[in-house]
């Protein structure tokens, strides 16, 4: 917007010289007409003045429910898994329809305002031109001026009609452009909280301590996370952080390298507050693995080495073997060199950890910040993982966030954290011996297996009141106040740039402004569509199909376009006939005559360009509206490959970047290229029919102008696709950037980022620059043509007006139309840089709707059964690769270490190149039968799960439920009675109600809080701020990773599912809220099928029975103890995780 707004600056400085110079002109040629002339300037400074006043209202209004409608796409798109679990494509539809309705009626208001005042500005100007041919019209027959005053007044006169028209048509989009500016400068003008100060100093480097000083913080002042907690780390200690889900453990993790400042007390790094440091000092002194291990769309060895960019290739291996990682990356098909996908997530939790402790280990810190830094790892690789990292921290002041007893082996003493506070600090001999808290954090389920002693019917650390009559706790469903709509964090922390419209929901409206908005008339149009044809699928679109549905309202659309045309062509000929009939023949009447049907055109066009503004304003939004639902309909089709080979900043450039271009062209392009066209070729009527020798000297230029074009179009549509293309890059980088943004901060990366940034906004500059220059060059030599062709006419015309063959009154005529045949192509200039935006932008929506999804419906569906499913599983031999390239169909799975299981993946229908994941799997699960999956990480568990949801479609084999081929059942259905907790909870921005209620949004807040009690929910949702209205930031980042899968325990199950799929649903909760949750799901598995997938073994301890997956294939199945018995894969993992040494030996 902004950038197309900056465009328009030379031709509206030109436009403004030539109406001041051309006023000096006509004053110098006749005071008398030239006031008579800018008798209009106070109606079009009125005008102007009021629509300003209005319009900018209006468009604000429109721009933030374009935000709001982009919100809706990014929830939908970067929560696609959890979206296609919960089959809720529809609902998610439903939203973007609900969002553009709300989006259609807010621009038909700008429209309807738009179409009073725009008509009004056009025609002003045009009621001067005809006073000033009556009052110079009776000048002439009275000889106080010339005849040749009066043609070249009425020249200079017509010159300007066209660019004040112009300018009025911008008049919407320069309303839109100064909407973007600002909220542009919204964000510049943003600043940050946490600062470094001008006289900072540097950490010196060696060993250093860090100490808590009595520290209060919270994500919001008044409700603290660490309330006085004081603790003290020697150098060279290892210190572990064990507490309860929210108690602020990862809250540390986040005040050390200052993401935040502390609100009260003091953080001290080798007895200096961090606040004293330089930021790069301090953080260059941490390395940091976060609880979520975000990773950037680049290379393996990019991400190790993102902290280090000029570290050789042998320190990467080295950091890569020191986190375990050395042999999966290996295995990878361009080993260190293999591109991962966005987020990481063509990888599987476990390696996208190793992969981020490398990262940190790299940089070699002194201080060692470990967030759960091996939750998503297998025993055996965490116990190898440990080991390493025993020798690693040796020497380095190492933190350690803990939830595993097997991470508690490594820290020299623990520090136990409830509510903020400090319980108690100690070893673990220690603190099980004192400390009762310490004991039942630890007292996971099967914790006698573990060799503990805890007590598994301990109540949970904080009581939680029994569920009131009603179900409801009304305290925590306080409506009659607005929830704070403030980010507020426990653990995790982090402002969440989300919510609906992300940047936008940050931009704040001045009370005037709102004030303003409040006083518009309602938005209550409605785009009236066919939406169920709009939701189609049509593998055939292109604009024919598109335009199709409203050809009829394009037909009078044109048609006003035609009248609006005519009555601009025909002022010059009432010219023509005002001076032959009136000046020549010195008869006044005429001249009145000519002049009052001139009035009456004018009028008559200004009632034209009305219905003409709202037809076009109604045509464009209808088109934009069902091109919107068609694209994101498409969308939920498409298979998960899809979005793990499409970075989300490109698919939301698809909705909107691409989207928006077309939507500019088609408000402010269209009827603008069409009108200019239609009076292009209708001056070439009218030059031929006033005259055609005339005619035909004039378009002897046309040739070189058609020559000129070819050569235009071939250049520029180059260009233009190379720019959408870039700007695409852009747009990802962008969103990238933003979403790993604590990573950029925390290994000191804004700089090369912003440099990177720059040097990838300058290439698309480049590229815009490249079609400009195509424009600058033939725009103006076109004009050049139309001058030439002026300067001819008049030399001719001149001639044969003295030899009499042509009347004064036509020469003038002449001359004004080839005045006017500038107009139209210094339009048509502006114009086409709109055109091949939008024709790119169309060709690439085109693209998407014609790409297949892998996973389509039936043609005969299977209906679900009205009584569920019974939830019988079957694996029959199934092989599957994710044949997406480059290797990019994976997504939070083991793909990557199954590559050692492909020895036949050239059989089984894989694709050429693509690693088979799973290889001749069969397994038997009956109805109600808890499975759970276990193995190393990389082993094709997750995948297993993903097959079931039919998030893919196998490579060959079958996955049958109930007997029937998941592929033959109603998709949307089938998937309505499945209830998945992933590996990373994702929650959509909205209230925590939203949230659990996803699957089910029509359940009554009763059933939202019983499931959320039902899971061990109910107590963490109670500590949030609003209860279950609390404020859910995006991605739910202002949560805790424990606090997120609660909700998302709650959220599968609402939806009392037939079968459960739960994909290491815990890992990120203390076994004591573990344990709780646990037994408070027993009931929920006991009565339904439930698949498993666990690094935690005391969970899986608890299944009927347990498949061990081992490179792409079941290796053992059997219970706990029949796989204890057999002495092989299961029973090396549980040594792994017990720590038995002697029996992993």
């Amino acid at each position: 917007m902004v950038q197309g707004f900056m465009a328009l600056i030379p031709m509206m400085t030109g436009n403004v010289l030539l109406f001041v110079i051309s006023l000096g002109v006509m004053f110098w040629l006749s005071p008398l007409l030239t006031l008579i002339s800018l008798a209009v300037g106070p109606g079009l400074f009125a005008v102007a003045y009021l629509s300003r006043k209005r319009l900018f209202p209006a468009t604000w209004q429109a721009q933030q429910d374009a935000a709001a409608l982009a919100g809706v796409v990014d929830n939908a798109v970067t929560g696609v898994r959890v979206v296609k679990g919960f089959g809720q494509e529809e609902t998610e539809l439903t939203r973007l329809e609900e969002a553009g309705r709300k989006l259609y009626a807010s621009r038909l208001r700008s429209v309807r305002l738009n179409s009073r005042y725009t008509p009004t500005l056009a025609a002003i100007p045009a009621v001067g031109q005809v006073g000033v041919l009556a009052l110079g019209g009776w000048l002439a027959v009275r000889g106080e001026i010339t005849l040749g005053t009066f043609l070249a007044f009425s020249t200079y006169l017509g010159q300007l009609v066209g660019p004040v028209r112009m300018l009025s048509g911008l008049l919407t989009f320069g309303q839109q452009a100064r909407a973007s500016v600002e909220r542009i400068f919204e964000v510049i003008d943003s600043q940050p909280i946490v600062t470094e100060k001008p006289d900072a100093q540097e950490l010196p480097a060696r060993a250093a301590s860090v100490e808590l000083a009595d520290v209060r913080f919270g994500y919001v002042a008044s409700r603290p996370v660490l309330d006085g907690l004081s603790l003290r780390v020697e150098p060279g200690e290892t210190l572990a952080l064990v507490g309860t889900s929210g108690s602020g453990k990862s809250t540390v993790s986040m005040l050390l390298p200052r993401f935040y400042d502390v609100q009260a007390g003091a953080i001290l790094v080798d007895g200096t507050d961090v606040r004293d440091l330089t930021f790069d000092s301090l953080r260059a002194s941490i390395g940091l693995v976060m609880e979520d291990s975000f990773l950037f769309s680049d290379t393996v060895r990019a991400n190790i080495a993102y902290g280090r960019p000029d570290a050789t290739d042998e320190q990467v291996l080295e950091a890569a073997r020191a986190a375990e990682a050395d042999e999966f990356i290996g295995e990878l098909p361009g080993g260190y060199d293999t591109v991962v996908g966005e987020q990481g997530l063509t990888l599987s939790g476990g390696q996208r950890q190793r992969v981020a402790l490398a990262r940190a280990l790299l940089t070699d810190p002194r201080i060692l910040l470990l967030d759960d830094a091996t939750s998503a790892v297998d025993p055996k690789i965490e116990a190898e993982i440990h080991a390493t990292l025993h020798k690693v921290m040796a020497g380095r002041t190492t933190i350690l966030v803990a939830h595993r007893r097997s991470t508690l082996q490594l820290a020299d003493r623990i520090a136990v954290l409830d509510a903020g506070r400090l319980v108690d600090v100690g070893t673990h001999e220690e603190l099980t011996a004192r400390c009762p808290l310490y004991r039942l954090l630890l007292s996971g389920p099967g914790d006698d297996a573990e060799g503990l002693a805890g007590d598994t019917t301990t109540a949970p650390v904080r009581h939680v009141l029994p569920a009131p009559a009603s179900g409801v706790t009304s305290e925590l469903w306080d409506r009659s106040k607005e929830s704070e709509r403030t980010v507020i964090a426990t653990d995790s922390g982090g402002v969440a740039r989300g919510g609906p419209g992300g940047w936008a929901a940050m931009l704040q409206a001045t009370p005037e402004l709102l004030a303003q908005v409040d006083k518009l008339p309602p938005a209550t149009d409605t785009p009236s569509v066919d939406e169920a044809a709009a939701r189609r699928s049509d593998s055939a679109f292109n604009l024919r199909s598109l335009l199709r549905p409203f050809r009829w309202a394009l037909l009078l659309g044109l048609l006003l376009v035609i009248l609006d045309t005519g009555a601009q062509l025909a002022l010059p000929a009432l010219i023509r006939d005002g001076i032959d009939r009136g000046i020549d023949d010195r008869a006044t009447h005429a001249i009145m005559t000519v002049s009052l049907i001139a009035v009456v055109i004018v009028f008559a066009d200004w009632f034209v360009n009305v219905a003409q503004a709202m037809v076009a304003g109604r045509i464009g939004e209808r088109l934009l509206y069902t091109l919107r639902v068609k694209t994101f309909a498409h969308l939920q089709r498409l298979g998960l490959d899809y979005y793990e080979r499409e970075l989300s900043g490109r698919i939301m450039t698809r909705m909107t970047t691409d989207v928006d271009a077309l939507s500019t062209f088609l408000q402010t392009g269209l009827i603008s290229a069409v009108v200019s066209v239609l009076t292009f070729f209708g001056i070439m009527v009218a030059l031929l029919v006033l005259d055609w020798e005339l005619g035909l000297i004039v378009m002897s230029v046309l040739p070189f102008l058609i020559a000129a074009t070819v050569v235009f179009r071939s250049r520029s549509s180059k260009a233009y696709t190379e720019a959408r293309e870039k700007v695409s890059v852009v747009n990802a980088d962008l969103q990238e950037n933003v979403a790993g943004l604590r990573v950029s901060q925390a290994f000191r990366r804004e700089g090369r980022n912003s440099q990177r940034f720059a040097e990838r906004s300058d290439d698309y500059r480049a590229s815009r620059l490249r079609a400009q220059r195509y424009i600058s060059l033939y725009f103006p030599f076109g004009q050049f043509l139309s001058n030439l062709a002026a300067g001819i006419a008049l030399i001719v015309g001149a001639h044969r007006v003295g030899g009499g063959t042509l009347s004064a009154g036509a020469l003038i005529a002449y001359l004004l139309y080839i005045d006017m045949f500038f107009s139209p192509i210094q339009q048509l200039s502006q114009v086409f840089d709109g055109y091949q935006q939008a024709a790119v932008g169309l060709r690439r929506i085109r693209d998407l709707l014609r790409t297949p999804t892998t996973t389509p419906d039936s043609a005969t569906p299977v209906p679900v059964p009205a009584s569920g499913l019974k939830g019988a599983i079957s694996f029959e031999d199934v092989r599957f690769a994710y044949n997406a390239a480059p290797f990019a169909g994976v997504d939070e799975t083991e793909a990557a270490e199954a590559v050692e299981a492909s020895e036949d993946a050239a059989t089984a229908g894989a694709v050429a190149g693509a690693p088979q994941v799973l290889s001749g799997i069969t397994l038997h699960i009956a109805p109600g039968e808890t499975v759970a999956l276990v193995g190393q990480t990389g082993a094709g568990k997750s995948t297993l799960v993903k097959l079931v949801a039919r998030f893919y479609d196998v490579t060959s084999g079958a996955v049958l439920v109930d007997g029937v081929d998941v592929r033959d059942y109603d998709l949307a259905a089938y998937r309505h009675r499945l209830g998945i907790v992933p590996q990373e909870a994702y929650l959509a921005p909205g209230s925590v109600r939203d949230a659990i209620a996803y699957g089910r949004p029509d359940a009554s807040d009763a059933e939202v809080e019983a499931a959320a009690r039902a899971v061990g929910a109910h107590a963490a949702v109670a500590d949030l701020t609003g209860g279950y209205l609390h404020d859910v930031g995006e991605r739910g980042r202002n949560l805790s990773a424990g606090q997120r899968q609660l909700i998302a325990l709650a959220r599968a199950y609402l939806v009392d599912p037939d079968i459960l799929l739960l994909d290491e649903a815990t890992a990120a909760l203390d076994l004591a809220t573990e344990a709780a949750v646990t037994r408070a799901t027993d009931a929920l598995t006991g009565r339904r099928t439930t698949l498993v997938v666990a690094h935690r073994l005391t969970t899986a301890a608890r299944a009927d029975r347990i498949a061990v997956v081992d490179r792409g294939r079941i290796v053992e199945v059997g219970t706990h103890d029949e796989l204890l018995s057999l002495n092989g894969e299961y029973t090396s993992l549980w040594a792994a995780f017990t720590g038995d040494e002697e029996q992993a030996a």
